[in-house]
């Protein structure tokens, strides 16, 4: 049976049984009404009959002939019973047996005409009793019952006759419809077949249909589009195999050029996932093939090579490159860029897939730089001895030809030319040594930084001060040349650190720069802040860059323009000087020029994100941290180094304000984290601590501070309000309860960064279980430390004691520090256990 039949069956069936149903309620209906109709016309009929006739047997009072007149009419089709009432509504005669039921009377008599009612007779079922009057009622009542059962037969004969035909029509129907369907199925099964075979590629198959209906038509096109189907796979096949021949052609001659490259290729997905490399990289790195393929970069390469190929992969277009340490002690040159390819149907230019790595082994290159650089600090060295000594002659002439000899020198004419000459020779001789010395520095410069022998010395530096030096050095330069300088400096900029006198030469060297190449205008020195660092652009009006010229005029020796036509300005490494300190601070160093309009130089030095290597700006606010010294004149110096912690703006000023003023530098935080952050970084002699605080609480921060080796021996002083019992959990040096009295916070951080002072005010040590406490505090009263219980305590503070008292903190809950912090004469400081 196939699924059309089954489905035309399930139609067929519920299609005939919706029929068959619905023609049975009707014929039912139908019948059950006419028959009903025919039984009260026929009941009427009857009633009127025997009431006409019961009326002489009334009036003859002969109940016998009219029982067997009742009787006679019991054969009369669909009559139930029958029953003759008087005038009274006794009953005469009846059809029952043995007795009349009682539900017969329950309708009532309607007197002067004929009644009709359905009524249910316990025992003989349900009847239309229809009542006809005696002489309109006058002479009785007859009643007679027509039964409903033989209506409900004839209904339920004639609906099974009509099922048993519908049974017959639906038989015939299904056989009807089967051969119909199978005709139809056949061809469409022969179809499916042949689908089945053409979308497994048989094109060779043929279908045998030959009707001329749709069917046929749909059969016929298939075949024709099959051979149509046929004719391009094989031509498409042929061009596939062609490209693919080509492609692994390319594919062959691409891997041969990996392979065969001397330097190291790597190529890698947007995840950092290797996808492809040569031998040569293998070789380098000293790894296998199979420590390689599938793996992550970071997972193999770490350091530089990591970090280079992550920076690629984040697809910003960017050409890095790093050193790395390759495999026998080699050093490699890394080039990364980031793999775009074309990409149809987008809005951008181009889709980002991955990065390509280059690695090329620099060792000799090295080695010979190193050579040079050795030969050239050489040379420098062994050149400025005898430079020294002949520009100090020089300028020794010099100074005694002036002072003593131009002033003896009559004014007769050819000798006062004569010595002006000489003074004038002897000034050339001054100013190329002193050039010549300068050559000479900076090619020690460039020779110290290119061999790492160079000192930095790294710390925090205003930007602003950098100009103000830099400027000044080159002020002379500009009246000369009658040039304006112009300094534009974004206000609130944030502390940078580095090397002062190096980044001062940078600025110096392109401000020179700018005065060389420019005759007539401005040059503008502009200072802004960008995202994670501060930009310096020294700009001029002068006579521009080729850009040709652009992309090596950073090199050593290399200038703008042709040096063989033109007299070269300078030494040519006064820029690669700058690229050198630049780059060593993290930063990057560019040039932008238009020919005859003028040039941009610009150099960036980050601002660290990262706390522990950010330096912070006196009175500036950074991430919570505010730096001093502060500009108070004291006539303490060199105290020492402060960081106060504390959430309140308010106190760390008040802090900041007092130890400035004492000769202290300080430094501000406003929570633990950031507490112990600059602590690692600035290394402080000493912490004022507040507990409660936001995010990172005081005790945390200490705790964090005494288990690292790099802070554990920092003194720590609490500095709180809170209660007692947290107070005692912390591992602090001392502990001050808010508010306290300057003169002890300034005794109690002395003796703890500079040990014992003169005795000054008298303590008072609070006995713990009898037991007398020890601590190095005590030395800002020494041989003055009196011991006592608790009772003696408050009896000499009720007696007018003016001093310090310490209170070790496992006895502190214990001592009314309340009416202790009352008294202004009295300092109370929480000594830890």
């Amino acid at each position: 049976m196939s699924r059309l039949f089954r489905k035309m069956l399930i139609a067929i069936v519920l299609l005939f049984g919706i029929m068959a149903n619905a023609t049975a309620f009707l014929s039912a209906w139908l019948i059950y009404d006419n028959l009903k109709a025919e039984f009260v016309s026929k009941g009427e009929a009857i009633a009127k009959s025997i009431a006409l006739t019961s009326l002489e047997t009334l009036l003859n009072r002969d109940p016998a002939r009219l029982q067997a007149l009742i009787d006679e009419s019991l054969h009369i089709n669909g009559v139930g019973y029958v029953l003759v009432e008087d005038s009274g509504g006794d009953v005469i005669a009846h059809t029952f047996v043995p007795a009349v039921p009682k539900e017969v009377f329950f309708v009532a008599r309607r007197e002067g005409r004929i009644a009709t009612h359905r009524v249910h007779l316990d025992g003989y079922g349900d009847f239309i009793q229809i009542g006809a009057p005696i002489l309109e009622g006058g002479g009785g009542y007859v009643r007679v019952g027509m039964d409903m059962a033989i209506i409900e037969h004839n209904i339920w004969a004639a609906i099974i006759k009509q099922e048993m035909l519908m049974v017959v029509l639906f038989c015939l129907s299904v056989f009807v419809f089967y051969y119909l369907i199978k005709g139809i199925s056949r061809p469409l099964s022969e179809l499916t077949r042949y689908a089945q075979r053409l979308r497994e590629h048989d094109f060779s198959a043929h279908v045998t249909i030959s009707s001329h209906d749709e069917i046929g038509l749909l059969a016929r096109t298939m075949q024709s589009m099959a051979q149509e189907l046929a004719r391009s796979i094989t031509e498409l096949e042929g061009h596939v195999a062609e490209a693919t021949t080509d492609l692994h052609g390319a594919l062959a001659h691409m891997r041969a050029i990996m392979d065969n490259l001397a330097d190291g290729l790597m190529v890698t997905d947007t995840r950092g996932q290797i996808t492809d490399f040569n031998p040569a990289f293998l070789s380098l790195f000293g790894v296998s093939s199979q420590d390689v393929k599938g793996r992550k970069v970071f997972d193999i390469f770490p350091g530089p090579t990591a970090e280079l190929a992550e920076r690629a992969t984040g697809c910003a277009g960017d050409v890095l490159t790093a050193e790395v340490n390759l495999a026998a002690g080699k050093i490699g040159k890394a080039v990364a860029t980031s793999i775009q390819m074309d990409s149809e149907g987008r809005t951008h230019a181009s889709l980002c897939v991955g990065a390509v790595i280059v690695v090329r082994d620099i060792t000799a290159e090295k080695e010979v730089d190193k050579m040079k650089t050795e030969f050239i600090s050489t040379v420098s060295h062994e050149l400025r001895t005898p430079l020294t000594s002949v520009l100090g002659f020089a300028k020794m002439i010099k100074k005694k030809f002036t002072q003593e000899i131009v002033p003896l020198v009559p004014e007769d004419t050819k000798t006062r030319r004569t010595v002006e000459q000489l003074q004038s020779n002897l000034d050339i001789i001054v100013s190329e040594g002193t050039r010549l010395t300068d050559l000479v520095n900076d090619v020690l410069d460039i020779a110290k930084m290119e061999s790492g022998r160079v000192e930095w010395v790294m710390r925090p530096l205003r930007v602003g001060e950098l100009l103000e030096h830099a400027t000044a050095a080159n002020l002379s330069l500009f009246k000369q040349r009658g040039l304006k300088l112009v300094t534009d400096i974004e206000p609130d900029l944030p502390i940078i650190e580095g090397d002062r006198d190096r980044l001062i030469q940078v600025v110096i060297n392109l401000l020179s720069n700018a005065v060389k190449f420019t005759e007539h205008g401005v040059v503008t020195v502009r200072v802004v802040r960008r995202e994670k660092s501060v930009q310096v652009s020294v700009s001029d009006t002068g006579i521009g860059i080729a850009k040709k010229d652009l992309d090596s005029i950073f090199e050593k020796f290399k200038q703008a323009g042709d040096t063989l036509k033109e007299k070269p300005k300078g030494t040519g490494l006064g820029l690669t000087i700058c690229r050198q300190i630049v780059e060593r601070h993290g930063g990057r160093i560019w040039a932008e020029s238009v020919e005859g309009q003028g040039s941009v130089f610009s150099f960036t030095i980050p601002v660290r994100t990262v706390m522990n290597e950010r330096i912070f700006a006196v009175g500036q606010t950074v991430d919570g941290a505010v730096a001093a010294p502060v500009s108070i004149q004291s006539e303490h110096t060199n105290a020492g180094r402060i960081l106060v912690v504390d959430d309140e703006p308010s106190v760390r000023a008040y802090l900041t304000q007092f130890l400035a003023e004492e000769g202290y530098e300080v430094m501000q935080a406003e929570d633990g984290e950031l507490a112990v952050k600059l602590a690692k970084m600035w290394s402080p002699d000493l912490i004022t601590m507040d507990l409660m605080m936001p995010g990172m609480d005081g005790a945390t921060a200490i705790k964090l501070l005494r288990s690292d080796p790099l802070t554990k021996d920092i003194p720590v002083i609490v500095v709180s309000a809170l209660p007692v019992r947290e107070r005692e959990d912390t591992v602090a040096d001392a502990t001050l309860i808010k508010p306290f009295n300057e003169q002890t916070l300034l005794e109690t951080i002395t003796s703890l960064i500079h040990g014992p002072g003169d005795p000054s005010r008298p303590c008072m040590v609070l006995k713990t279980n009898g037991e007398k406490h020890s601590s190095r505090l005590f030395m800002i009263c020494t041989g003055r430390v009196s011991y006592m219980t608790k009772d003696e305590l408050y009896a000499q503070v009720e007696s007018g004691f003016a001093g310090t008292i310490f209170i070790p903190a496992s006895v502190s809950h214990d001592a009314d520090l309340n009416r202790l912090s009352r008294h202004q004469e009295i300092s109370v400081v929480i000594l830890p256990d």
